[in-house]
């Protein structure tokens, strides 16, 4: 129980990003733009039903790298300034550490991904009625909410394997080539190894064209995926951490 209590005690640090009031104007920024697509109606050939779920999907997925990418700073910040010191001097200190941030940002990137994909629901039936909404986009927009997940384990990961100077840079990197799972398929040290396979939670074409139906059951194991490998990186993180001279 204690563990628990200092691993949510971190993890309350990391998601304070929710009380900042700039977070929620970024939000209704993004549901103006989704909701701008339905005026594109003829500029899109009659395809902004799809155009709005598409931009709805980016958005979406690019929120939750900036969340992800957010605890980098967070982390570089308090090891610098020695926020973190007494903790980190516990045995297992360093590895509650990793956890309560990693559970911090995937709790705050969940939320933020959640309400966008709330007001999405919204502004979509809104412009296309009940009938509008399909398994798929739903779908999709719940796949990226699950994404946050390993995102973060790589935000965090990254944060203590390089230096703080380019640990947003490279998470960044990072990510954007694990959604490239195509090209990654030709290295396969890469592919499905070091760097997840994020393209698992992306259902961009299905959604915005409501192609076929997708099981529960592959959400699920998405997300037991994702899980399965903020393990792994964490783990990574932690060994590596173990051994870091801290100042």
């Amino acid at each position: 129980m204690r563990t628990i209590n200092e691993i949510m005690a971190i993890a309350g640090g990391a998601w304070r990003i929710l009380r900042m009031r700039v977070v929620y104007v970024l939000i209704l920024c993004v549901l103006v733009l989704i909701g701008s697509a339905y005026r594109y109606d003829v500029l899109s050939l009659g395809q902004h039903k799809a155009l709005m779920i598409d931009v709805s999907l980016m958005l979406n997925t690019l929120a939750a790298i900036l969340i992800a990418i957010s605890v980098t700073f967070e982390i570089s910040r308090e090891l610098r300034e020695g926020v973190a010191s007494t903790l980190l001097s516990k045995p297992l200190g360093r590895t509650h550490y990793l956890i309560g941030k990693l559970v911090g940002i995937s709790i705050a990137g969940i939320i933020v991904t959640g309400l966008i994909t709330i007001g999405f629901c919204i502004v979509f039936i809104s412009a296309f009625g009940d009938s509008g909404i399909g398994q798929a986009m739903l779908m999709g927009h719940l796949l990226i909410m699950a994404s946050v997940i390993p995102m973060s384990a790589l935000a965090v990961m990254f944060s203590v394997l390089v230096p703080e100077s380019i640990a947003a840079i490279v998470t960044v990197i990072a990510i954007w080539f694990a959604h490239s799972t195509p090209v990654l398929s030709k290295i396969n040290i890469l592919y499905g190894g070091i760097l997840p396979d994020l393209n698992l939670f992306n259902l961009k074409a299905e959604a915005a064209y409501n192609m076929g139906s997708i099981s529960w059951v592959y959400l699920a194991l998405a997300l037991v995926w994702g899980i399965t490998y903020s393990v792994f990186a964490t783990s990574l993180a932690s060994l590596v951490f173990g051994h870091r001279d801290l100042k």
